[in-house]
């Protein structure tokens, strides 16, 4: 059987999912579904004691920590080994994953299709098999996606649950931790030990909302079917569409101007930016504080008026991705904006609510490819119970 070494060196060797190679001791690995020993990796802009955190550049960002953010600091109390620093789109700018100083992520599920990102090595290596629980980040689907185009598991929890200390920042007003994992029971685990406090009991739920899965005809007829012969209820009470438009038009401002609030010191060194990223990054310096803090209230706003959109049903399944996985030969120079826009379309109105959210795939765990995915959300704080209907949806499948 290989070791975790070995298996980080392949996902190294034919991914390119890892940026270091954390020492560890082989021993104290642990493969039982718990997290004592359980070897983890992080998204490389979370900080491990004594590791260089890259974040995906050749711009010299942080020095090397002395010691770990507490997302680490926490898992490794619970016994977690801190094994790997997973690639990832540079600074996490991008829903693609197409630009890193440490070159592409390639797809374990297919290499034709596009990774997602920002945090496309830690997806990869669950995808791969490598392990079986990663750290990454999310502020506009850079879990959700990429778990979604690799065929994995990946949690989004509610804003602010758990602390962002020690890892480089994109833009705070949205920015997560998230896992993924091979398993829901796996991913329960990471978050209760991540958390500041106690997360809310699992509420048992009877209905969910099925309205956007409906409003893609065929595409998810075979999970539709199983879920009316479910012990779920189905209403098609929740148009998100007016909730996607506002939300979009809130999150260009902010997070434009606070990319660029983060990176203006760092703006010397812009000739080891990757361009594409560059020019997103000074994208935001004519946002003004005006429109930076009307956008600010608008979101306050909007996240207490959104809690009704829900109405009787607790939970809300959607895409996670607008058109399904795509090709990295589909997308071009001039379709990259648009190819962007819909992977994030479904995830991008969480970060800005706030609210909890799961990607589970819909593949089989022996089918060939990458398959759809589905899109758990639920209200803010119900994370244990987004977590138990995700558990449902897999029984399902």
């Amino acid at each position: 059987m290989p070791t975790v070494s070995d298996r980080l060196n392949r996902a190294q060797q034919n991914h390119n999912a890892v940026i270091t190679i954390i020492p560890f001791d082989e021993h104290a690995v642990d493969l039982s579904p718990t997290l004592k020993g359980l070897p983890v990796a992080f998204k490389d802009i979370v900080d491990v004691a004594y590791v260089a955190t890259t974040c995906g550049s050749n711009v010299k960002a942080v020095r090397t920590p002395v010691k770990d953010a507490p997302v680490v600091q926490r898992l490794t109390a619970q016994g977690a080994l801190p094994v790997a620093k997973a690639n990832l789109q540079e600074f996490s700018y991008g829903i693609l994953g197409d630009a890193s100083a440490y070159g592409r992520v390639i797809n374990p599920r297919d290499p034709e299709v596009c990774g997602g990102g920002s945090s496309s090595g830690s997806a990869a290596l669950v995808a791969c098999g490598a392990l079986d629980l990663t750290v990454g980040t999310d502020s506009a689907g850079s879990v959700r996606v990429p778990a979604a185009c690799q065929g994995v598991l990946g949690f989004k929890p509610t804003f602010g649950l758990i602390p962002v200390e020690g890892v480089f920042p994109f833009a705070p007003s949205f920015d997560c931790i998230g896992f993924f994992a091979s398993s829901v029971d796996l991913i329960e685990q990471a978050f209760i030990a991540t958390v500041d406090e106690e997360p809310a009991a699992a509420q048992d739920i009877s209905s969910i909302d099925v309205t956007a899965l409906k409003a893609k005809g065929e595409r998810f007829a075979e999970l539709l079917a199983k879920l009316e012969n479910s012990d779920f209820g189905l209403s098609e009470d929740v148009d998100l569409e007016e909730t996607i438009a506002a939300t979009a038009k809130l999150y260009e401002p902010m997070r434009l101007k606070e990319v660029y609030d983060v990176h203006r010191p760092l703006l010397d060194q812009r000739d080891k930016y990757q361009d594409v990223i560059l020019q997103r990054v000074l994208g935001g310096e004519d946002i003004s504080q005006e429109s930076y803090d009307a956008a600010a209230q608008g979101v306050e706003k909007l996240r207490e008026e959104a809690l009704a959109l829900l109405g009787d049903a607790s939970i809300i399944l959607t895409p996670t991705l607008d058109s399904g996985p795509l090709k990295w030969s589909d997308i071009t120079p001039d379709n990259a904006a648009e190819s962007a826009a819909s992977l994030r379309r479904w995830t991008e109105p969480f970060n800005v609510l706030g609210w909890p959210a799961i990607t589970v795939p819909l593949r089989g765990e022996e089918e060939e490819g990458v398959g759809d995915a589905v899109q758990v959300v639920g209200k803010p704080g119900e994370d244990l119970t987004v977590l138990r209907v995700a558990h449902a949806l897999q029984a399902l499948l």
